[in-house]
């Protein structure tokens, strides 16, 4: 028995855990075509110096591709040797909904990454997702054209593949996949969180119109934890890693939620910043970029880089001057201490359509009516409900799940014209009220401390 203890406290010890990140997500999409390494060096120095924020500005951003050009080749993105330049820490992303060959550039263009750039690289990574709301956009009734997501079995084998390819290279981050709380909650992609180290939670209540008793933003702070306690009972032990949330500053309103920068800001101060410094958090986003009736959700205005906030996002508690200190935590995902600035003569690119990282809005949703799939005591419709169609979305093998709304896709970056096909978003606009638990500003992946390590090999021996 003492034996059996023994092993487990050791396998513990060695579990990923990744300490408190404050970071935000990045499309690839910039206005006329790709960002290239340039533009994200002046995105990443802004982020980082952002007016007001917790521990000074973000310190990691969240990818969902790791190519440069989503049509030809496996050059990995800019934004990597951009990071390096300026000390950005990474959650990686590689899109899963576009099929097999699709995917293995995905890879190869990681492998390439890390084989480029090294340790520079490999030590800014603080995880890999495998997907972005594939099982959400796979489970939805409405059709989304050429992103219909991914099944479970596919996520899970990919994520065998990145695993087994990855075994031989220097990088050892860990692995997970991201996806809507409606999705974690149906037993049917249990497996994918078996085959998970993380858990990924998107997660945004102003998308969450059929909610009870409404999704107005006073509810949001309830919303918001009931995702997330949700998302927790379903990950099996898991991380719980926040991976997109926030409220638009302007934009539609969406059930009984109003967007606008007064809201914005609430959502900030009344759920993000308890959050921000406890646990990993990308909050989306951090740039505006979308315009007419999509919801704009940059913390700064849209077509500037500016490093001005729309409103007020530090943190002090109630009756304070002081800002909420963030903690310090050390230790990077790969290898190596924490990296130093340096410069970086990557060469740039240019652009490409609609990168599978982008952040841009896709077209309106045409209104459907969407079938049930097999939910036993869901407190509102289930998935999401579209933010682009006016659509409840089906109700998902929740067994006490609330609505959440669907996004834009996550790889177009910028806003498309209107289409009556159906492009159920990908991750960056996720209607849901849960986020995947993120830890926020400065922490990075380790392997567990020293002594967790030693004790756990102390039981070994005292059960022998």
């Amino acid at each position: 028995m003492w034996k059996a203890l023994g092993l487990a406290a050791l396998a513990a010890s060695l579990t990923p855990v990744l300490g408190a990140v404050f970071g935000y997500n990045s499309g690839a999409q910039k206005p006329g075509g790709v960002k290239n390494q340039a533009d994200y060096e002046n995105e990443f120095r802004a982020a980082k110096a952002l007016q007001g924020a917790p521990a000074g500005g973000f310190i990691s951003v969240r990818l969902f591709t790791m190519l440069q050009d989503e049509n030809a080749g496996n050059n990995p993105i800019e934004a990597i040797p951009a990071a390096i330049a300026t000390n950005m820490r990474l959650l990686l992303g590689m899109w899963a909904s576009a099929g097999s060959a699709k995917f293995d550039r995905e890879l190869e263009a990681l492998v390439t990454a890390v084989n480029r750039y090294g340790d520079a690289f490999v030590r800014l990574v603080d995880g890999i997702s495998v997907g972005s709301e594939d099982l959400y956009r796979n489970s939805a009734s409405v059709e989304e054209g050429s992103n219909p997501g991914a099944n479970p079995q596919v996520i899970v084998g990919y994520i065998q593949k990145v695993r087994q390819r990855l075994s031989s290279t220097k990088l050892k981050a860990p692995i997970g996949h991201v996806d809507t709380w409606t999705a974690w909650v149906n037993g049917s992609n249990a497996a994918v969180v078996a085959a998970c180290d993380w858990v990924g939670m998107d997660a945004y209540p102003y998308w969450q119109s059929t909610a009870l008793p409404n999704n107005a933003i006073e509810q949001s702070p309830r919303l918001f934890q009931e995702a997330l306690d949700k998302t927790r009972a379903a990950s099996q032990g898991k991380p719980v890693w926040i991976t997109e949330t926030g409220h638009p500053v302007s934009g539609r309103t969406w059930g009984q939620s109003v967007a606008s920068v007064e809201n914005a800001k609430r959502y900030w101060k009344e759920v993000g910043c308890p959050r921000f410094g406890k646990e990993p958090i990308w909050w989306y986003k951090f740039q505006g970029d979308q315009t007419g009736a999509e919801p704009n959700f940059g913390i700064t205005p849209a077509g500037q880089l500016t490093t001005k906030p729309l409103f007020d996002i530090s943190c002090k508690p109630p009756g304070s001057s002081s800002p909420v200190p963030m903690p310090v935590t050390t230790g990077h995902a790969g290898a190596g201490g924490p990296p130093t600035e340096s410069s970086s003569s990557a060469a740039t690119s240019s652009g490409v359509g609609n990168s599978p990282a982008s952040d841009v809005s896709s077209p309106p949703l045409s209104t459907t009516s969407a079938l049930p799939i097999l939910s036993s005591a869901a407190t509102s419709s289930g998935i999401r409900n579209s933010p682009r169609s006016g659509v409840s979305g089906s109700t998902i093998l929740s067994s006490a799940g609330t609505s959440t709304g669907v996004r834009n896709s996550p790889r177009s970056g910028v806003s498309s014209t209107t289409s009556t096909s159906t492009i159920l978003l990908n991750s960056t606009l996720s209607s849901s009220s849960s986020s995947p638990a993120t830890n926020t500003n400065g922490a990075d992946v380790t392997t567990g401390s020293f002594g967790g390590v030693f004790a756990a090999l102390l039981a070994v021996v005292f059960a022998v």
